[in-house]
Parts: C-alpha cells; structure tokens; sequence
C-alpha cells in the first residue's frame, strides 16, 4: 500500500513539474506597442501607449537608407523626442515594450522626414496691396501651408499651399482695408513646411494689422472719431508699419480740439473736428496724409 502511495506521488510530481514549464503556464511576452512619429519643435517625437505588465520600453531609430537600427531611448516614458537628426532626412523607428525578462515584439515600423520648425514673419509695405509673409526655406520640405485668424479669435484657417519648397514668400491679398482706424484688422498667422504626409511643427505666430492707407491715393484724407478726453495710439501703427519703416512728422490745425504729440499719438481735447497732418518722405517724395478728426 505504501508502494502504491508513493508511485502516485511520484508520478503527481511529475505531471506538476511538466506542467509548471508548459508554454501554457510560461510567462506571456508583453503586447507589441503602437507606435506613432511626428515633428516636434526641435525634432522627431515618437509616442505609444502604455502596454500593461511593461516595466520599460526600448525605442530604436536609423536612416531609412542605413542598415541598422540605434537605441535613441531606454526608459520607462512612453514617448521621446529624437533631437539628434538631420534636417531633410527620412528617419525609421519602432518601439518594443520589456516585461521582466520578456520582450515584445518590435512595432510596425514608423517613418518620417525630419522637418526644421519654420520661423515665420508679416509686413505690411505700402506699396502693396496686402500683408507679405516671408520665412527661410525649410531643408526637405517639398511646400508650405499658410494659416490666418483675426486678432482675439482662436480658430485659425489654411488660406494657402504653396507647392514649391524653394519658396519663401507670400502675399496675402484677401486681408480687408478698414477706412475707419478704430476698426483695427490684425491678423495671426503661421506657417508648416510639408514633405509627402510629413508636416512640420508649426511656425512662431506673426502678427501684423493692416491697410487703412488708400496705396493708390496717399493724399486721400482719412476719417476718426474719438471721444473728449480720449488717448488714441494706433494711428502710427496704421500708417508707419509699426513705426519700423517710416518716421511721420505730425501736427495739428486745431490744438483746441485735437492733439498730437511727436509719435502720433492723439488726444481728444474738446468737441469740434481737426485736421491732423502726417508728413513722410515716400518713393523719393514728400507726402502728406491727411487724418480728419471729429471728437464728440
């Protein structure tokens, strides 16, 4: 009877030790993570959620025309950004997720052009009929998508692709010219450089307000009201760029009724109209524009 006892036994053991290394019963390898890349500010950004069980992530990358991949990230974040790339350059990577002693496998493959972050600026020049928006040429882009929103407003819309990546230029013509200054127009923009599906991070934010001057009649006289005892400091925004290209001379033809100092900054002193003078050499010239101001 012992005997039989301790053949069961034995043999218990063994179905207990077979079945303790049964792949069934082996640790499972974690989940493969999903990877996803896109251009950052200052380089490529690879992101992929969280495998549940992982205790860190090995992140690896290479030119897509090298061979071999490098470790560019070891840790326990989910995302990295690469910032040791070459602008213009076509990039691979993939992520495996690391439990313990077991590895997923690595992601499907993700690829992308390492696009520079543009650096946007806006002018007016009265000499043209709209807001022009320069930037240096982005390295690989093959073009540029334009986005504008008025000043105070969130929301911003593509009004242009330019399909040439050698360019470095716009001109914004559908911006609206307001004859009444109080009715400021400033406008937002920025810009990103495009390669295939690739964008770049998006541009700084250039601002810039624009028209009020009639560019094909200087010596059209302009219109303001203001209020009794009112400061107003936009008309030399208005008329001089942003007092960056051009330096008025100014006076007025009723102090008793409208003031201005020497950078254009008026004053409502009491009610009655003045004709204020705005003096500026333009295109080799003297000219004079003309703003007529009633203060109520």
């Amino acid at each position: 009877m012992k005997t039989l006892k301790s053949m069961s036994a034995a043999f218990l053991a063994v179905i207990i030790c077979a079945l303790s290394v049964s792949p069934y019963f082996a640790a499972k390898k974690p989940a493969t993570p999903v990877l996803t890349v896109k251009n950052a500010a200052n380089g490529i950004k690879a992101s992929w959620k969280k495998v549940k069980g992982a205790t860190k992530y090995v992140l690896k990358y290479k030119k897509s025309t090298a061979k071999k991949y490098k470790t560019s990230y070891s840790g326990t974040k989910t995302s990295f950004t690469d910032d040791n790339l070459m602008p213009g350059t076509k990039y691979d990577f993939k992520v495996k997720a690391v439990a313990k002693k077991k590895s997923s496998n690595y992601s499907k493959k993700a690829s992308l052009v390492f696009l520079d972050k543009p650096t946007l600026e806006a002018e007016e020049l009265l000499d043209l009929k709209g807001i022009t928006l320069t930037w240096k040429k982005i390295k690989g882009a093959q073009g540029y998508r334009i986005y504008r929103s008025l000043k105070y407003k969130n929301s911003y819309s593509k009004i242009a692709t330019i399909t040439k990546g050698s360019t470095n230029y716009y001109l914004d013509t559908s911006v609206k010219d307001e004859k009444n200054p109080t009715q400021i127009n400033s406008y937002k923009y920025y810009i990103k450089a495009y390669c295939d599906k690739t964008s770049s991070a998006k541009s700084n934010v250039a601002s810039e307000v624009y028209g009020w001057i009639d560019k094909n009649d200087l010596s059209s006289p302009l219109y303001l009201t203001i209020n009794k005892g009112q400061v107003y400091e936009d008309i030399n925004k208005k008329l001089a760029d942003n007092n960056v290209l051009y330096l008025f001379t100014w006076k007025t033809s009723k102090k008793s009724v409208c003031s201005v100092n020497s950078v254009g900054i008026l004053t409502g002193v009491s009610k009655g109209t003045a004709t204020i003078t705005a003096s500026v050499v333009y295109r080799n010239k003297m000219t004079h524009v003309k703003i007529i101001v009633t203060v109520k």
